[in-house]
């Protein structure tokens, strides 16, 4: 890891935080981030940590965006979530044709794309590219965006069957639904979009099968030759949105500790901190937050540890780690969520009020988990097959 740049977004990311904690009430009535909050983020490079170098991003690594990303949803689970996604993004964009690379970066490095990968769009091929309508759920990040990727399935020339393909389309040819009244990650706005008959041209377009278990060549994957871009693209996605609940669930047992010190609870003259049961508590839950927090950075590292095995043509079993990168990212999403709901039931009926700050944390969690990249029963299916010494049923997202 570059240590010196990591403790300066560190540093950032704590007061972007901090900020974003301060706002969490109004973010959460106002269904989005403040944009100033979301210019905080860009001006302190907390988005452009996984960009190119040639579009003046930092080109760190996951390793470091893990731990960055960590210190934001802490403080605010909503805050983290953007960050995640749209720092993503910087890293997915990098592996699309580079002529749309030029186009979304070569006159602005801080352009941003929101996505939705569920191809629930209509795709009509004509002569000139594709004309794309439809509606999404989900574009979390979209107020900020320049432009969206959307999914759907074209019938392409010598395919028997309709391809899985991402098409982006750029501001001013979609509509932003103002439908995001959500149990949680109420900040994030992940609003639903509606598109109308857009014409998208092949080169803002990407085939899924060359994203996805790796199957074919990413366009550009040769452009941005450096050991981030040669990484298997679910893994790295979803990874950026299991760190959100690894954040926030440290938050939530950040302010847990807080909150006993101070809490008596009724009908006791105790103060909490002095109860045995909420000393267990808090002693099994960090113990848990610990173990989660480790098997996330481990997947970080691993990840790195394939780019540089790809770009010295070393073998790896892309396979094996794919299952198990599964089964850690759901089993992470499962276990902040479970300790979660520990932490808000022994926190006391004044929990139970809007905007207190560990209802928050436990309703961002629980919607979080809903996630297909990191819902449990969904995610362990093909982990469970492969263990079993099966064929996985598809080549999803794993």
């Amino acid at each position: 890891m570059n240590t010196p740049i990591l403790e300066q977004l560190i540093e950032t990311a704590h007061n972007v935080g901090d900020r974003g904690a301060r706002e969490a009430v109004t973010m959460d009535k106002n269904r989005r981030l403040s944009d100033e909050l979301l210019a905080d983020m860009v001006d302190g490079e907390l988005i452009s940590i996984l960009q190119p170098k040639r579009f003046g991003g930092l080109e760190l690594g996951l390793p470091e965006f893990t731990r960055v990303a960590q210190v934001l949803a802490s403080y605010n689970v909503s805050t983290g979530w953007v960050q995640c996604l749209l720092g993503c993004h910087h890293w997915w964009g990098a592996l699309t044709e580079p002529e749309f690379q030029e186009e979304l970066w070569g006159t602005n490095s801080h352009s941003l794309f929101a996505d939705v990968f569920a191809p629930m769009g209509k795709v009509e091929t004509v002569s000139d590219g594709y004309v794309l309508s439809g509606e999404w759920k989900f574009a979390s990040g979209v107020y900020w965006s320049d432009y969206v990727a959307l999914g759907g399935m074209a019938q392409l020339e010598g395919e028997p069957a309709p391809v899985n393909m991402m098409f982006f389309v750029p501001k001013g040819e979609f509509e932003i639904m103002d439908d995001w009244y959500t149990l949680g990650l109420r900040g994030t706005g992940s609003c639903g979009i509606r598109v109308d008959k857009a014409l998208i041209p092949a080169y803002r377009t990407v085939r899924m099968d060359t994203l996805f278990a790796g199957t074919k060549s990413p366009p550009g994957a040769s452009y941005n030759p450096g050991p981030l871009y040669q990484q298997p693209f679910s893994a790295v996605m979803a990874l950026a949105i299991a760190i959100p609940s690894l954040g926030g669930v440290c938050g939530m047992l950040s302010k847990f500790r807080e909150r006993i010190q101070t809490r008596v609870p009724l009908f006791t003259d105790q103060k909490q901190n002095e109860m045995v049961t909420s000393q267990v508590l808090l002693a099994e839950c960090k113990v848990r937050v610990d173990a989660i927090e480790q098997l996330c950075y481990a997947y970080a590292d691993e990840l790195e540890v394939i780019g540089e095995k790809a770009i010295n043509k070393e073998p790896h079993d892309l396979l094996d780690f794919r299952m198990r990168a599964t089964g850690w990212r759901v089993h992470l999403g499962r276990e902040a969520r479970s300790v979660a709901e520990l932490l808000f039931e022994h926190s006391g009926a004044f929990a139970v009020y809007e905007g207190d700050a560990m209802q928050r944390y436990w309703r961002d969690l629980y919607t979080m988990a809903q996630h297909i990249g990191i819902q449990h029963e969904t995610g362990l299916l093909n982990y469970g097959r492969y263990l079993s010494g099966l064929a996985p049923t598809k080549t999803g997202m794993y």
